[in-house]
């Protein structure tokens, strides 16, 4: 008895199955109770690039490293539909255990070759996707389709179309075109070969702007397609007229995000989204405020989208990014000649490109003084003037600022106009630092796990239960920019599906080590002012931190002066 005969000499009988298996198509490979293959097809054979004699009786995880057989042989749970790629071909396999006398003796694989079916499938899909597509475009539009055969038979018509002559498309479909439209009407859609454009038609006192299009197949004609260009002329002249009087808005001055873009589930993050949503609808100047990299750009973005200004520009201007004596022409433009090389013509400032619009002054605590004036002066009194012109123009514009800097601060070192604080100062949005809401921590990781799929083409699944746990302890400096640069590194070096604690920068697994509470030094072993004074030393650190080393508000979250504030952190040497 051969050796194949041998290995599979427990397999329940079922006629000769030696050659049952060496005749089929499909690939077929079996493993006895030991994990050693006992049954491997002339299939296997050529698909493999090896000999049954090669391979027989060897384990099957040395011969195919990625075969599930070994699974199911130890858990006796069968794998139906499973799909594998082998060379340019894609495989559905069933395993399944091969059990006797109430023991698994061994188990079975069957894989056919599906890569032709699965491509007429995908064909299918991407044809029964475009259809729908299609069909919703016809459907939706404002202008109407009517298509007839080379017998003048309807056998296709939108809605609008059926709309206009006041019947449904079930109306219409099989039917001659003559049973719709008075012969007197049809004349546009005779079917000649020829095209016809913009075509004025009156229909039920309703004047139509019409054109035909012959539907040619191999140069035959197969029918013709009428679409209503619009219903109403007058209408169509009146917004001719709106578009050519509106100015169109460039690419680079739109905003790109929504509130949907805004990721978080906590509290905070909630009020201020509903905050946004209120005043958004008005035309009062914001004033957002929040650390570096929390995300500031992203909520101004929101505001416009919410506003009635949303189909207007939204400019953005970093006051930190240009330097000074540039400033003002970027801000408010120049008149031609108002310098050696300005441009011919001059050239419009930010302010006038966002007219009907908003303006972003990103970094506004970093503005000069001078510039302070002068954007006070836009806000009081809606104009403007060009560098080296003495005309002034008005605009209208919503100003939305923001910093990451404490402007009361800089009020009281004489570095920031109180006046236009207030001015600008009328609707604030604060945004909170990341460790103030660790809850929207796992939203936004896989936001950015998304984010980085697409950008680097791979299929990271999550992180880690510990790298979530060491991003709850850090004290994150540098918010949610700062959880974005840290995800992309681990792109960079991951190898698998999950991101783990191995792919974290060294610094932050030793802050957030720090960060653990320590145990209480036990009161025995203090004396009650030496408590006393680690208590306040303590809270004082925690109000700072809370706060992003905010005195102010710090002084206010204990209860004190700020004057007595500053005297606390010299008396403790509280570095800041």
């Amino acid at each position: 008895m051969s050796l194949k005969s041998n290995l599979v000499k427990e397999i329940p009988p079922m006629g000769d199955q030696n050659s049952i298996f060496d005749c089929i198509e499909n690939l077929v490979i079996a493993i006895d109770q030991h994990g050693c293959i006992s049954i491997f097809n002339p299939t296997c054979e050529r698909l493999f690039g090896m000999t049954a004699d090669q391979v027989l009786a060897k384990p099957v995880s040395k011969v195919i490293p990625y075969t599930g057989l070994v699974k199911v042989l130890k858990t006796g749970k069968p794998h139906l539909g499973r799909k594998f790629v082998l060379g340019n071909s894609l495989y559905i396999v069933n395993r399944t255990p091969i059990i006797k006398n109430k023991r698994i003796i061994g188990a079975i694989g069957v894989a056919q070759e599906i890569t032709e079916l699965h491509q007429l499938a995908s064909e299918l899909d991407k044809v029964k996707k475009e259809k729908y597509v299609l069909e919703s475009i016809f459907n939706y539009t404002q202008e109407g389709y009517i298509s007839i055969n080379s017998d003048g038979y309807v056998n296709f018509t939108n809605r609008a179309m059926a709309d206009l002559l006041k019947k449904t498309p079930g109306e219409m479909i099989n039917r001659h075109i003559t049973d719709i439209l008075p012969e007197t009407k049809v004349h546009f859609l005779q079917i000649d070969g020829q095209s016809q454009h913009n075509e004025i038609i009156k229909y039920n006192n309703t004047n139509l702007l019409l054109s035909c299009y012959p539907v040619l197949n191999n140069g035959k004609i197969q029918g013709t397609v009428g679409r209503v260009i619009f219903r109403d002329l007058q209408t169509l002249a009146s917004m001719a007229i709106k578009d050519k009087q509106a100015k169109p808005v460039k690419q680079d001055e739109q905003a790109r995000y929504t509130l949907d873009d805004i990721i978080g589930v906590s509290q905070v993050v909630n009020r201020q989204k509903e905050i946004m949503r209120k005043v958004a609808r008005g035309p009062s100047t914001i004033l957002i405020t929040g650390e570096s990299g929390t995300g500031k750009e992203l909520f101004a973005h929101a505001v416009h989208t919410l506003s009635p200004r949303a189909k207007g520009p939204f400019i953005k201007v970093n006051c930190a990014a240009i330097p000074e004596n540039l400033l003002e022409s970027e801000l408010f433009g120049y008149r031609e000649g108002a310098f050696t090389g300005s441009r011919k013509g001059g050239q419009a400032g930010k302010f006038e490109l966002a007219h009907r619009g908003t303006i972003f002054l990103d970094e506004i605590g970093d503005m000069p003084l001078s510039m302070q004036a002068k954007v006070l002066r836009v806000l009081q009194d809606k104009e403007i003037e060009r560098l080296g012109d003495a005309k002034t123009q008005k605009v209208d514009v919503r100003i939305i600022a923001a910093t990451n800097r404490k402007l009361e601060e800089l009020i009281t070192e004489g570095k920031f106009r109180r006046d236009l604080y207030y001015r600008l100062n009328v609707v604030n949005i604060q945004i909170p630092p990341l460790r103030e809401r660790l809850e929207d921590i796992p939203g936004l990781v896989n936001h950015f796990i998304t984010k980085f799929n697409r950008d680097f083409t791979l299929k990271i699944n999550s992180v880690s239960q510990k790298v979530l746990d060491l991003f709850e302890r850090y004290n994150w400096p540098g918010n949610v920019r700062e959880l974005e640069n840290i995800i992309e590194r681990a792109f960079n070096l991951v190898e698998y599906e999950k991101i783990e604690l191995s792919h974290m920068p060294t610094y932050i697994i030793e802050q957030a080590e720090n960060n653990v509470k320590k145990p209480k030094v036990s009161s025995v072993d203090k004396t009650l002012p030496t408590l006393l004074e680690t208590v306040e030393r303590d809270a004082l650190i925690d109000a700072l931190a809370s706060t992003g080393g905010n005195k102010l508000q710090s002084a206010k979250l204990l209860g004190i002066s700020r004057a007595w504030l500053y005297k606390k952190i010299k008396q403790y040497q509280i570095e800041m």
